[in-house]
């Protein structure tokens, strides 16, 4: 063999030279089946909590001739595969496109940031009661599957191994406090600071007190700019909160230090990460629903299954003409086809999860000099029979 000398470049890690090359892996991570699988449970769940708190708070009604026609919290899962009014890509390519976006990578976003905005605007027409139980019901089911998630995705952007069921179980459990408290953390921090400003404001009513105030007013804006400080880095950045639990294994405390440290020293690096992610995020959504769609189209013509033209959604599923002149086997068959539509949206969600991780990665890189591939490794335990050998033999 020709010596070709050690000076010779052999391999080229693209991943070093350009970091931004990580976000090609987000697919191939995203489809991967425990991520996807913890996506679908966890939307599931989501339903559930959606249509719980629509019957109990919101007075829509399952039953008695009531339907989900025009359901609360929720409606972006129900239709995010066919939109209520579709466009031709053809007349229209713009505005296809920009539905498109809208109903496949901005749906988490939707979720999400609009149960916060909306418990905090208390829209019209909605209990305080089913806001304030809507945020925490998917504050606590997604700290558990979206942080199972992030950790699965954090060990296979970084070291490309992944951890046994249980191992991702003891993860959880040392750690998992992190992703409800870094939230809490930021929500709570607002709420004091609202009640300061608002009780300078109190204050300013009183007589003689009106006086101090006014020379004081630089602290009430102070209290105004940590509030913003705090709201916008919330809004924009808290997917990074449970990014920096999985990969550095961070409290609550240190999780929102990361978040906002990394949002406002590289806020154009932030967005464009989002941007560039986005983009092959909805080209990922198009191959996931064209292969979904396909699946279903060819079991049902080539098998002669009863299933309707226009491909049923889990949204159609709940509206009572979907079941008219059907029979309880066709029904049965309708409704498998609407669990299967729901890999779309898990595989939504299981692109924003992955996303965050990405992004956190290649933001941490640039502010803090970390290696790409430094992640957080779970103390190896030794089982209680092995502990109890070991002491055994050293008394002999």
């Amino acid at each position: 063999m020709r010596d070709i000398g050690e000076g010779t470049i052999r391999r080229i890690d693209w991943q070093e030279l350009t970091p931004i090359v990580l976000l090609l892996r987000i697919f191939n991570t995203s489809t991967g089946i425990r991520v996807l699988f913890l996506s679908l449970i966890g939307i599931l769940w989501t339903l559930l909590a959606g249509y719980h708190i629509n019957c109990n708070y919101n007075g829509i009604k399952v039953c008695d001739g009531g339907n989900f026609r025009q359901p609360v919290y929720i409606e972006p899962l129900l239709d995010l595969q066919h939109p209520s009014q579709p466009i031709s890509f053809r007349e229209h390519p713009v505005n296809y496109s920009w539905q498109l976006v809208q109903h496949s990578v901005l749906v988490p976003w939707d979720i999400f940031s609009m149960a916060g905005i909306r418990l905090f605007s208390s829209p019209a027409g909605n209990s305080i009661f089913a806001l304030t139980g809507w945020f925490f019901a998917l504050l606590l089911i997604w700290s558990f599957f979206g942080g199972m998630i992030c950790r699965t995705v954090a060990l296979r952007l970084t070291i490309d191994q992944s951890e046994s069921g249980q191992e991702l179980w003891q993860f959880i459990k040392q750690r998992g406090t992190g992703f409800l408290s870094s939230v809490m953390i930021i929500v709570l921090g607002i709420l004091f600071l609202l009640i300061f400003l608002k009780l300078c404001g109190w204050l300013f009513t009183v007589p003689v007190f009106n006086y101090i105030m006014a020379v004081l007013f630089p602290i009430a804006l102070l209290f105004g700019f940590l509030i913003m400080l705090l709201a916008v880095g919330l809004f924009f950045g808290w997917s990074l909160l449970f990014a920096a639990v999985s990969v550095d294994g961070s409290d609550g405390f240190d999780a929102v230090s990361r978040m906002l440290s990394y949002i406002y020293h590289r806020p154009l690096h932030y967005f464009v990460y989002w941007i560039v992610s986005g983009i092959l995020g909805v080209l990922g959504f198009v191959f996931v629903s064209f292969f979904v769609d396909g699946v279903v189209f060819i079991t049902s013509q080539f098998g002669g299954f009863p299933v309707q033209a226009v491909i049923p959604t889990l949204g159609h599923l709940t509206l009572p003409e979907t079941y008219e002149g059907l029979g309880l086997p066709e029904r049965f068959i309708l409704i498998w086809c609407g669990m299967v539509q729901l890999i779309k949206p898990a595989y939504t969600f299981a692109w924003f999860w992955t996303s965050s991780v990405a992004i956190y990665l290649l933001l941490r890189r640039s502010v803090d000099a970390t290696p790409l591939n430094d992640v957080y490794r779970l103390t190896p335990v030794k089982p209680r029979t092995l502990q109890k050998i070991n002491i055994d033999k050293s008394n002999s």
